[in-house]
């Protein structure tokens, strides 16, 4: 192998592979964004009505540990969607400290049409697919996703 400084992208096993995955993953998340935003929404509020419909009643802090934002993020972003109605923060009342979330009427709205957008987005991804292409990618995205977290882990 040579050494560190001497190595270029191009000569390491894969990289073309890695790029191809960066690029749709970055195409992907312009094309969701700029249709979400036609919904005044962000895929950031997105994930969070569809994590919040998912679980009425979660707490920030689970709300935070599902959600695929930055975590500091999560706070601010819920004042701006209880302002635009599209959430409701209730006191526990078991626990004062703690609100739980629930999407308001026009919040479950707005996710049937941002659910719209993302339906779309997976159907174009897929519909160049075959079933066993989709299982495949399926499989190798879980180990490669496995082999990140290990090296996530390792710090």
């Amino acid at each position: 192998m040579k050494p560190p400084s001497t190595i270029r992208p191009n000569d390491i096993q894969g990289h073309t592979s890695w790029l191809s995955v960066v690029r749709c993953y970055l195409k992907c998340q312009k094309v969701m964004n700029h249709k979400l935003a036609a919904l005044d929404l962000t895929a950031a509020q997105h994930d969070i009505l569809m994590n919040i419909n998912h679980k009425p009643g979660s707490s920030q802090q689970q709300l935070s540990d599902h959600l695929l934002v930055v975590k500091s993020n999560t706070s601010a972003l819920l004042k701006k969607m209880q302002a635009k109605g599209l959430i409701d923060r209730r006191p526990c009342q078991a626990d004062g400290r703690v609100h739980r979330l629930y999407l308001t009427p026009a919040g479950q709205h707005k996710l049937q049409h941002s659910m719209a957008v993302q339906i779309e987005m997976v159907q174009t991804m897929t519909g160049v697919l075959s079933e066993a292409e989709i299982q495949t990618n399926l499989d190798i995205m879980t180990r490669v996703h496995d082999a990140l977290d290990q090296l996530d882990r390792s710090g």
